[in-house]
């Protein structure tokens, strides 16, 4: 049996397990994730040391996937020159509202509105406040490229990570010189992606218990790695990946104009084989949202211990409808300033109570991104892939399940994108069509709760939707997409 191992670097841990041809786990190291690459990388190679000695014997191949937009600058011999760069850090914020390109044409070329999180913005934010990190910096990489260039040697990143540096031409499929050179940068300063199962390079590092010159897949972005491995592979299928933030992801064989995307606030990737687009509605704050009432609510309670208690008794749908803005909302309806409401709270509710309105109110606007995107897309939703860290919550998968407009297939895996890319990078060399589906469970279908929601999210529709500027740019998609016979 082939042993094969992922990394996941993610925003709040870093997971590496071992596993088998068809994804079940052998061994697992969940930590928390390390602020210095320093750090980061020691923790890698430790948990991959850890898993050879649980599983008697290293594995056959490594597989990275990873957060995007976070990254670090490198000087010529690798050596950091800041702390990682995180993809919520708004420090750029400015550098982003001030580009002086056309924010249509932008969209067009790279797939997405300029906002502080890209790259491009971080690097113009170091140009202007910390002028020398530039000047030294040999190469940027993205943080799963950094983690296997510690490994290998070699600098590569894959086309779902560089494409979301804002400084990527989609359709050209590379770097766009002028954006760079806004930066002070030069196409050469950023890794060439690898093809989608091209090995990054042999292992030179030494790592206990792990043979030299296993391949180092680079398998790509968490989310993109994670809805391939749950089989969402061609338009119809719809991934819903979970974590601190949560991406819904559409795959389509065209993408949105630019004056809806920016309207909308989605964005346009590549899919991971390249072939098609995924046009993806992404909520910032959506395991983060219970994090923070959680927070609130089970402080002596036993934290995350405590939430089956605390969920249990609860009886759905909970009459509250709060809208999970913690950070402003990204899409359908982007607005900076939106914050988190609550409306219908009682004293007849519990603290559980108000836990699973938390839940409920991410899947209410997981709902709204989800019937935007596919009538944008001009795609009708076959199934739903849920995947991510919250599968583990039974509550959250029977309010997606009763909330969505298809079936629900829901990936078991301790860590799907962690499984995602062990499993891309068993594949080195060969198709990621020949890459195994994770095991999923169709969801039970509860009907008579899918009806009792009916009119919650109608409640929620008409508190979450803005009114004044934001809903006039809504119109303006909508009168877009009906334009284009989609609605």
């Amino acid at each position: 049996m082939r042993l094969l191992a992922g990394v996941d670097v993610g925003t709040t841990h870093v997971k590496v397990g071992f596993f088998d041809e068809r994804g079940g786990c052998v061994a697992a190291v969940r930590q928390p994730t390390p602020r210095e690459l320093p750090a980061l990388l020691a923790a890698v190679t430790r948990a991959l040391g850890e898993c050879a000695e649980r599983a008697g014997r290293g594995p056959d191949a490594i597989g990275i996937a990873g957060m995007a937009e976070t990254g670090v600058p490198l000087a010529r011999a690798g050596r950091p020159l800041t702390p990682l760069l995180w993809w919520n850090d708004p420090r750029a914020a400015r550098e982003a509202a001030e580009l002086g390109r056309d924010a249509a044409a932008l969209y067009a070329l790279t797939g997405r509105r300029a906002d502080p999180k890209a790259p491009l913005a971080k690097w113009l934010w170091l140009r202007a406040h910390s002028p020398e990190v530039l000047e030294s910096m040999r190469w940027w990489a993205h943080v799963p490229d950094a983690v296997a260039y510690a490994l290998t040697g070699c600098l590569r990143t894959h086309e779902t990570l560089a494409a979301r540096t804002l400084a990527y031409d989609l359709e050209a499929g590379g770097y766009d010189p002028e954006l760079l050179a806004r930066a002070g940068l030069r196409t050469g300063q950023l890794p060439a992606p690898a093809g989608a199962v091209e090995a990054a390079g042999p292992l030179t590092a030494q790592v206990s218990g792990v043979a030299a010159g296993v391949p180092v897949v680079i398998a790509g972005h968490d989310h993109a790695v994670g809805s391939w491995a749950a089989g969402a592979r061609r338009p119809g299928d719809v991934a819903d990946s979970l974590g601190t933030a949560e991406a819904v992801m559409v795959l389509s064989d065209s993408r949105p104009d630019a004056r809806t995307g920016l309207a909308l606030g989605i964005t346009t990737d590549p899919s991971l084989d390249g072939a098609r687009k995924v046009v993806v509605g992404g909520l910032p704050t959506s395991g983060a949202m219970l994090d923070w009432m959680l927070s609130l609510v089970g402080n002596g309670a036993g934290g995350y211990a405590a939430l089956p208690g605390l969920l249990g008794a609860v009886r759905l749908p909970t009459g509250i409808v709060v809208e999970p803005y913690l950070r402003g909302r990204v899409a359908p309806a982007p607005d900076p300033a939106r914050r988190v409401t609550v409306a219908g709270l009682g004293p007849e509710h519990t603290p559980g109570d108000l836990l699973a309105a938390a839940v409920e109110g991410t899947c209410l606007h997981a709902r709204w991104m989800l019937d935007e995107l596919t009538a944008v897309t001009g795609t009708a939703p076959e199934r739903l892939v849920v995947l991510g860290g919250q599968v583990r919550i039974p509550l959250w998968m029977r309010v997606k399940a009763a909330l969505s407009p298809a079936p629900v297939e829901v990936v078991r895996s301790g860590d799907a994108v962690c499984a995602g890319a062990a499993l891309i990078a068993g594949q080195a060399g060969g198709s990621l069509d020949d890459v195994p589906v994770l095991p999923r469970d169709r969801q039970p279908p509860e009907p008579d709760l899918a009806a009792a929601y009916v009119p919650l999210y109608e409640r929620f529709l008409a508190s979450a939707r803005d009114r004044g500027v934001v809903e006039s740019d809504r119109r303006v998609a909508h009168d877009r997409a009906d334009d284009r016979g989609l609605r």
